[in-house]
């Protein structure tokens, strides 16, 4: 028989917000602890350059929880595009298509990263190298086209919120190139500071995720669940 339900809407932003501030924390955490315990020094690492986010996790207890929260925070991020392809659909946008895709091809980069954290060898090392690289630069994209899509809409509010996702790639996009920059200078000891590239870039990936966030909380972006089941 069909049960008589009650309209409710379930809000997604709250999903968006735990999406993009999971890896902030988790980053943040594991090098308190990896500090706490001596496994990394005592430092600002977006200024000294002190540690990589690898190092972080790889060991004691930070690594345990490191890819205890990073593998369930991929499947998020999967989740996290497939809405955003939905979303965009829905307003009639179909260029949302390929935020789909490429949202999903960004998180399985980041899941050889994951795995093969705390583990040595040069087979390792070439899966988290690839790993990290194929998850920033495609990221990059996807939230290059996610926001152009956003700013070519009919609608006020999208448009300035894509305005200021595309302003935040523009930042992410410049200093990723800095650093590609830099490093071709024979002059410039690149080493000593491309981790404070790291933390910074990732960061703002991050935050990119929590602007979306914030955009899907003030267009109501939501589920409805059914006026009636069938139960039969």
């Amino acid at each position: 028989m069909a049960h008589e339900l009650k309209n409710r809407e379930i809000r997604l932003a709250w999903l968006g917000f735990v999406t993009a501030l999971l890896p902030i924390l988790t980053f943040h955490t594991t090098y308190l602890l990896s500090a706490w315990n001596g496994y990394v020094p005592w430092c600002v690492p977006y200024w000294d350059a002190c540690t990589s986010i690898s190092a972080t996790g790889r060991n004691g207890l930070a690594y345990f929880i490191f890819k205890g929260v990073m593998i369930p925070a991929i499947t998020l991020q999967v989740l996290f595009w497939a809405i955003n392809h939905r979303w965009l659909q829905a307003l009639g946008y179909p260029r949302g298509k390929a935020v789909g895709w490429l949202g999903a091809l960004a998180a399985a980069f980041l899941l050889p990263y994951v795995l093969s954290l705390g583990h040595a060898g040069d087979a390792f090392a070439l899966a988290r190298r690839i790993g990290t690289a194929g998850y920033v630069g495609v990221t990059g994209i996807v939230q290059i086209l996610l926001g152009s899509v956003l700013w070519r809409s009919r609608y006020p509010l999208l448009q300035r919120g894509g305005a200021r996702l595309l302003a935040l790639s523009g930042v992410t996009l410049g200093i990723a190139i800095l650093t590609l920059i830099l490093q071709s200078i024979p002059a410039v000891d690149y080493d000593s500071i491309k981790y404070a590239f790291d933390w910074i870039l990732i960061v703002l990936l991050n935050i990119h995720g929590i602007g979306v966030a914030v955009l899907w909380w003030r267009a109501g972006l939501a589920v409805t669940l059914p006026r009636t089941l069938n139960l039969e």
